[in-house]
């Protein structure tokens, strides 16, 4: 036999081919190995009635512990993947012992219609556009990515373990739909809601489940059928969503560089959603003269203001505009902030500030989805913050952004100067618009099938889609790889 031939039956290579090398910063190595041996049996990339290497063999491909590999293997047997044959060694079981124990019957009768009694309209639908590319991805400019090389892993793992003690388990492990970490409201209190130029009591404060949740409990509360909430366009689609599913009437408000406009459609709302700091997705930041006019308008109209702080921790730090909440005088606004958005959006904390028999109400509704956050991740993010881990990464985070940014901006004006870009300082993605002979949508697809990953901006355009304007991010983009990625956008356009 040739080389060719010898290469192609070596077993030590079909079989590192085969299987992922499992990986200690990914968690148990035995788990690992059985997802990797599922993958590729499912996939039929190992065909059924194959005899697997031995224990030895595994652990000396992989670089495993060969009580790992026996782990691994002990578990495809009892889960069925595998079968034992005496002296004969393990192999990937029939296909047959995969399938459930009873299999449907096929009566004919008609599959019920959920689509039709659901109505699922756009909520349903994925943010970004495009399927999930098939190629690697090698630039991501969507955002909201999680960079974890800008993580402070260590101290947050300490702040978890300390959080685990029996003593603090004793104090967030109860039952808490009625109030929330009284550690983590403090922390915010003291260390968080000033940066913004609030200072609020404790039943002035409601931890959520991100910025997210608070939208909605906030949407429901004040949705009405007799209630004009207007909501801003271009905006965060969401809240569109989350208006729409309600009685109340929805209206749309104009935005230009300064934010929400004070225009005639703002006038006609009893409530106004909008977003002064970090506007989305235009990163616009209202001027000061601006908010104490929104704010005196408001009061003549006897309207509600929603503050949705998008992005505002990461604001120029130390140099952040007041916020609406700060300038209130009349206690008629609500201020939503997130946490998880400037740490890590799988945290998935947030707070929600307004006169207490507001946050009473947003209490009640919170208990009837889920009752409360985890106390033990509350517990620990009132540590992180406490220790000054919090406000240490915000500065280091706020850095990092303003040095991609820059590169960013650069690579744009160089190679793309036909699109106009909007970025506030402070911002981690930017809003450009293309000529009108640019389909963004098209754009977007074509370049996730060459591995980078964009943002068509024509969904928030509530008003119907604009299909010339696109949001990049540069939160999971390294320094050294933004260029690249912007020079080959420049050869697919």
């Amino acid at each position: 036999m040739g080389t060719a031939g010898a290469r192609r039956s070596d077993p030590a290579l079909v079989w590192e081919h085969l299987l992922l090398k499992p990986q200690r910063s990914r968690g148990s190595l035995a788990m690992q190995l059985v997802a990797s041996f599922i993958d590729a049996i499912d996939s039929k990339q190992i065909p059924e009635g194959v005899r697997i290497p031995s224990s030895r063999a595994i652990s000396e491909h992989l670089g495993v512990g060969r009580n790992t590999a026996i782990a691994a293997i002990n578990t495809l047997i009892e889960q069925g993947y595998l079968v034992s044959k005496d002296r004969s060694g393990v192999f990937v079981a029939p296909t047959i012992a995969l399938k459930p124990a009873s299999t449907p019957i096929d009566t004919g009768a008609t599959v019920f219609d959920w689509n039709a009694r659901l109505g699922l309209g756009r909520a349903g639908l994925n943010d970004v556009e495009g399927d999930t590319p098939k190629v690697q991805v090698t630039h991501n400019f969507t955002y909201g990515q999680f960079d974890l090389s800008t993580f402070p892993t260590f101290h947050w793992r300490q702040c978890e373990r300390n959080a685990s003690g029996l003593a603090e388990i004793a104090q967030w492990g109860r039952d808490m739909f009625d109030r929330d970490d009284v550690e983590l409201v403090e922390s915010l209190r003291r260390h968080v809601l000033p940066n913004h130029g609030i200072w609020a009591e404790p039943d002035e404060i409601l931890v959520t489940l991100g910025g997210q949740e608070g939208r909605y409990l906030v949407a429901q509360l004040l949705s009405k059928p007799d209630v004009t909430i207007g909501i801003e366009c271009p905006g965060l689609p969401d809240i569109g969503e989350m208006i729409s599913s309600t009685a109340a009437r929805r209206i749309l408000l104009p935005v230009d560089e300064d934010g929400a406009c004070l225009s005639a459609e703002l006038r006609q709302c009893d409530v106004a959603f909008m977003m002064p700091g970090h506007h989305c997705p235009t990163t616009a930041v209202m001027s000061l003269q601006r908010r104490e006019k929104l704010l005196e308008l408001a009061k003549r109209r006897d309207m509600i203001l929603v503050e949705d702080t998008y992005e505002t921790e990461l604001l120029a730090y130390g140099k952040m505009m007041p916020s609406l909440k700060s300038l209130d005088r009349d206690g008629r606004v609500i201020h939503i902030g997130s946490l998880s958005k400037a740490v890590a959006p799988g945290l998935r904390l947030g707070f929600v500030v307004a006169p207490p028999i507001v946050i009473r109400e947003l209490r009640s509704i919170r208990r009837l989805v889920h009752r409360h956050p985890p106390g033990n991740i509350q517990r620990a993010l009132a540590m992180f913050i406490d220790r000054g881990y919090y406000h240490s990464y915000i500065r280091r985070v706020s850095q990092t952004l303003a040095s991609r940014a820059k590169i960013l901006l650069a690579s744009v004006k160089w190679r793309l100067p036909y699109v106009t870009l909007r970025h506030h300082q402070g911002a981690a993605s930017f809003w450009a618009e293309f000529p009108s002979s640019v389909d963004v949508g098209e754009l977007c697809r074509e370049m996730a099938s060459r591995g980078v990953l964009i943002e068509s901006g024509a969904r928030f355009f509530l008003d119907g889609p604009r299909n010339n304007y696109l949001r990049m991010a540069v939160s999971q983009v390294p320094e050294k790889k933004i260029d690249s990625g912007i020079a080959k956008m420049a050869r697919a356009i």
